[in-house]
């Protein structure tokens, strides 16, 4: 297992993708550093309660970079017409699989402490010269313990989708799509939106809060914070178990 390991990880290193995926990771945790960073720093000097929680979870940014290396996962073998000598070379294809997984859990892994760092790094430079004092309690490390979490998971899903689908153009605009369009909408759909919390997305969304989430509606109540990584722990693990079922147990060939 440790050599299918590293052979995954050669395989996403030979490539990159994952080094502008980085770069996009850093510029949204950036831009989501920034922006609550500037808010907690008018909440101090209007004298209301800064929201410590939200400034220093933006590590969450590399979600979407750890979904498209995801994507590609799989999506780019069947494209790319290597996944026979992949399995030739690996013939257990949930072994295959499970490699698959355990290297992007390293990459995400790799991702949320760089991004950890950055965000930290920002917010603290910009609190302390703002005179902000610092405060790492509100849940902060636990809230960055779940991104990290959250973060292995967007892979395995991410993974688990390009595995299902197998099209990587497909798989592609179908993931960003949902994540980072559909599912905000799907929250305000009459009808629809009282089973957002039961939706991958709205699962996420509630395990990487801190037990409230604003800007839905009154109607829409999300999960606790545990039982939505539950939810969403078993909707990345279920989708690349069905996922692996329907691909790697087809005539590759």
């Amino acid at each position: 297992m440790i050599k299918l390991i590293r052979s995954e990880v050669l395989k996403i290193r030979s490539t990159q993708v994952w080094f502008w995926m980085l770069v996009l990771s850093a510029a949204f945790t950036a831009l989501g550093t920034v922006g609550n960073t500037y808010n907690a720093v008018q909440d101090y000097q209007q004298g209301s309660p800064v929201d410590y929680y939200s400034v220093f979870t933006q590590s969450e940014g590399a979600a979407v970079a750890l979904l498209v290396l995801g994507l590609l996962g799989l999506t780019t073998e069947f494209r790319h017409k290597t996944i026979t000598p992949t399995l030739l070379a690996t013939p257990n294809r949930w072994q295959l699989l499970a490699g698959k997984a355990a290297s992007y859990a390293v990459f995400a892994i790799v991702y949320a402490v760089f991004c950890v760092a950055l965000n930290f790094a920002i917010a603290i430079i910009w609190l302390s010269a703002e005179k902000v004092p610092l405060d790492y309690g509100h849940g902060v490390p636990g809230g960055v313990g779940k991104t990290f979490l959250s973060l292995v998971l967007t892979g395995m899903f991410g993974l688990g989708l390009g595995a299902l689908l197998r099209n990587q153009a497909a798989a592609m605009v179908f993931g960003i799509v949902y994540f980072f369009v559909l599912d905000g909408l799907l929250s305000f759909v009459p009808w629809v939106r009282k089973g957002y919390p039961w939706t991958p997305g709205g699962a996420a969304r509630a395990f990487t809060s801190n037990g409230s989430v604003s800007g839905l509606p009154d109607d829409v109540h999300l999960l606790a914070p545990v039982a939505g990584g539950l939810l969403f722990l078993a909707w990345s693990l279920g989708l690349l178990l069905i996922g692996g079922r329907i691909s790697l147990s087809r005539d590759i060939s």
